[in-house]
């Protein structure tokens, strides 16, 4: 059965953001040229236009797929958390694991190139409000999440991921796996303390 202009046309979006993905993780923003990721994607640089409009909405769209990958990653990972675990240690690992794949530095070199390039930070500002919310929702279904009040919860949210996020960042260059594990028990001490003294 033929494919219908629609379908390919996804596809075409499919491969881009993909190849973009991809491409990023392996050599970096600065040199992720719309030339390099059309090619790696086996579509023209037109074609790359005709489906983004501009960098900056290639941009969004990259940083939105991330966003939907890692969030997918995440709840999957949580789901197997075994019965015999604690939950908080559970989803505190998880949250070290998808910090640290290949796919979120993708986040950290659009923040970082971001920085000095105003029009990605311009784009960038909205996208990353919509992931803080959609992170903040997704913890807010997690274990304990509704012992906390909601200021609190928030706090921890983004305490918890900018400590693995600083992590991963530094595990690329100098890596330290006799502290991964302390990390993490140190967390989930420091939480559970947090739960239990907000209980009434």
């Amino acid at each position: 059965m033929a494919r219908t202009q629609q379908q390919r046309r996804e596809e075409t979006r499919t491969r881009l953001l993909d190849a973009a993905i991809e491409t990023i993780v392996e050599v970096g923003y600065a040199r992720a040229s719309a030339a390099v990721i059309a090619r790696r994607a086996e579509v023209s640089d037109g074609a790359l236009f005709k489906h983004f409009g501009t960098m900056g909405d290639f941009m969004a769209a990259i940083t939105l797929e991330v966003m939907r990958r890692q969030l997918e990653a995440f709840n999957k990972q949580v789901a197997e958390i075994p019965s015999d675990k604690p939950a908080l240690e559970g989803v505190l690992t998880a949250l070290r694991d998808v910090s640290g794949n290949a796919t979120n530095a993708v986040v950290y070199e659009l923040m970082v190139a971001a920085r000095t390039d105003e029009k990605l930070r311009a784009t960038l500002q909205g996208v990353l409000a919509e992931y803080a919310h959609n992170i903040y929702e997704t913890a807010r279904a997690m274990p304990g999440a509704d012992q906390l009040p909601a200021e609190h919860l928030m706090m921890l949210v983004v305490v918890s991921i900018n400590t693995f996020d600083g992590a991963a960042l530094v595990r690329a260059v100098m890596p330290a796996p006799e502290i991964e594990e302390g990390r993490i028990q140190l967390l989930s001490m420091m939480l559970s303390g947090l739960v239990a003294g907000a209980q009434p």
